[in-house]
């Protein structure tokens, strides 16, 4: 594969990012307004489905691009935002400079061929740019996965079901759930075993969080963080799920009517009490889903506002009605809309009447800039 058509799909899918994130702040308000802001656990869904959907938007182009080339489909009409804009200039929505406006949509093509052959400014300081952000982020996360390895060595085996390990630790104030290629592990706090309601608080929280997948969904996104970690959308994706992922556990665990409504946000409140600041351990921050956030989410969002707004949910809150059939009445209308801003922001295969007329214009427009230059030359000769 060229190194053009991987940049391509880079670009492509954080452009699809920001878009998707729009339309998720949509789906939100219908959410909202039919009532349903409390169905976290079919948002959780949603949101993880039009994620996979966005980053896996590359793969998703080029089958359309073999079914548009199989000439199954009629190719008289076109998404294509670059075409769209083309048009609407052409017939005179707005105004620019001809040849302004086809600079405008050759910016990407220039800068990518810039950063491809490393022939501009431009693109050796945006090639240095990733290189350095990609590697400190990288750097970041082998030293959390180090660091978590260290945690798990260094605690003490408590229990142990097929593939799932409990275990205690004298050197952590916050239960938390991770995960290796074989195993998964639940580490407790050692200071957590005298109280059995906040250890069966902790426990069934995690056990949740197991059932939900959110352990890999989270260790998936923090794999994905070195190549975006320049674009903020991709840390507001990253946010929305955690959000979702705590509320959509908290409902779920009460749901199962093993632990009262009281024990368990007081349970949260006395975890919390001793572990809102982090510790020296967790000065690089750790692969892990905890009981409640000790780090900041982003944006200057803080785990108490998080911790709050959960309180606030579960006191509030109901259970979810028709999970399955509102899931899928947004995740069809939602996967549509991915698909048609996938397609939009592809570049044009081919040159279309409105691209070869706007060629046409733009020669005439240099050309007839080249004779008033002559002109203007002959009267100076004169």
């Amino acid at each position: 594969m060229e190194l053009r058509t991987l940049l391509d799909a880079y670009i492509d899918v954080n452009i699809l990012l920001v878009l998707s994130l729009g339309l998720w702040f949509v789906a939100r308000r219908m959410f909202a307004a039919l009532g349903l802001q409390n169905a976290y656990t079919t948002q959780l869904r949603l949101l993880n489905a039009v994620f996979l959907a966005t980053i896996l938007s590359p793969i998703l182009a080029i089958l359309v691009s073999m079914i548009t080339a199989s000439d199954l489909f009629a190719s008289t009409y076109s998404v294509n935002i670059s075409d769209f804009v083309t048009a609407q200039y052409l017939s005179g929505s707005f105004e620019m400079a001809p040849s302004a406006f086809e600079d405008a949509l050759g910016l990407r093509s220039r800068v990518l061929s810039g950063v491809e052959y490393m022939d501009t400014n431009l693109g050796i300081a945006l090639v240095t740019f990733m290189i350095i952000g990609f590697s400190l982020a990288t750097l970041r996360l082998v030293l959390g996965f180090g660091n978590l390895c260290r945690i798990v060595a260094a605690s003490t085996p408590w229990r142990k079901f097929g593939n799932l390990e409990l275990r205690v630790s004298d050197t952590i104030s916050i239960p938390f759930s991770t995960r290796t290629l074989s195993r998964r592990i639940i580490l407790v706090p050692s200071s957590i075993l005298s109280n059995p309601t906040d250890l069966k608080v902790a426990l069934g929280h995690e056990f949740q969080h197991l059932r939900q997948r959110d352990l890999e969904w989270e260790i998936a996104l923090e794999l994905l963080r070195p190549l975006f970690f320049w674009n903020p959308a991709f840390t507001l994706w990253k946010r929305n799920f955690e959000t979702l992922r705590e509320l959509s556990c908290d409902q779920n665990v009460l749901a199962r009517r093993k632990i009262v409504l009281g024990q368990y946000c007081e349970s949260l409140l006395r975890i919390c009490e001793n572990s809102l600041k982090p510790t020296r351990l967790f000065a690089v921050e750790v692969p892990r889903i905890t009981l409640v956030q000790t780090r900041n989410l982003g944006f200057g969002r803080r785990p108490v506002t998080l911790l709050r707004h959960r309180l606030n949910s579960l006191i509030e809150g109901n259970d979810e009605r028709h999970p399955r059939a509102v899931f899928a009445l947004f995740i069809v209308p939602l996967l549509l809309v991915t698909l048609l801003g996938t397609m939009a922001i592809q570049k044009p295969d081919d040159w279309s009447h409105d691209r070869l007329m706007l060629s046409t214009i733009v020669n005439l427009e240099r050309l007839e800039a080249r004779n008033s230059d002559a002109v203007a030359q002959l009267e100076i000769d004169r």
